[in-house]
């Protein structure tokens, strides 16, 4: 009897410790169930980016210089009438489009033509200035009977030349009038820097 009872007692307290367990289990479910879940953490970002400005070029004071298999040759710039145009060639020059590039095309007595070191599907306005096609003029090429200018293509005439329609001549060679006479087809733009006037 004792035994029994001694058993009795210990089942009535499993029952009970397994009723307590389950309670608490449920309470601690309950409570977690009403917490709210922990919110994300935000990342705060600027509203605006900050964007690096290029320093105004002064094209009347900018001097490029292309540095080719023959020699140095240095080009100023006609300021008032192709501001566009020099523009998009000193973009040219500081994206190292034109170094390595060559000399593709020589008419002696007339020009030579030189181009990026790769194909450049853009093209710009004509702009029209007072100057005329003599020796040591630079322009922009363009396709044949086209309006508009190809935007990396460029020629410097040798001699005084007739052009067959409008080009945009948009400075002169100050510098290696007789390297441009040295040209040939072939020959590399090793390096396209600028510098200024001094």
């Amino acid at each position: 009897m004792f035994r029994r009872s001694n058993s009795i007692e210990t089942i009535t307290l499993l029952v009970f410790a397994c009723l307590f367990a389950l309670g608490a289990l449920h309470i601690v479910g309950c409570s977690q169930e009403k917490q709210s879940p922990p919110k994300p953490t935000v990342r705060t970002t600027p509203t605006t980016t900050a964007v690096e400005e290029k320093p105004k070029v002064d094209l009347h004071n900018t001097i490029a210089v292309l540095e080719t298999d023959k020699g140095t040759i240095e080009i100023e710039f006609f300021a008032d009438d192709a501001p566009k145009t020099i523009e998009n060639f000193l973009k040219n020059v500081r994206l190292e489009y034109y170094k390595n590039g060559e000399f593709h095309r020589v008419e002696p007595g007339r020009i030579i033509q030189a181009q990026a070191r790769f194909a450049i599907e853009e093209t710009i306005p004509i702009e029209k200035g007072e100057q005329q096609p003599v020796k040591g003029v630079v322009a922009m090429a363009k396709a044949q009977g086209a309006t508009v200018s190809d935007a990396a293509q460029f020629f410097i005439c040798l001699d005084t030349v007739e052009l067959d329609s409008d080009y945009t001549l948009f400075g002169k060679v100050v510098k290696g009038l007789d390297v441009i006479d040295k040209i040939e087809v072939g020959d590399k733009i090793i390096s396209a820097t600028t510098r200024d006037k001094g």
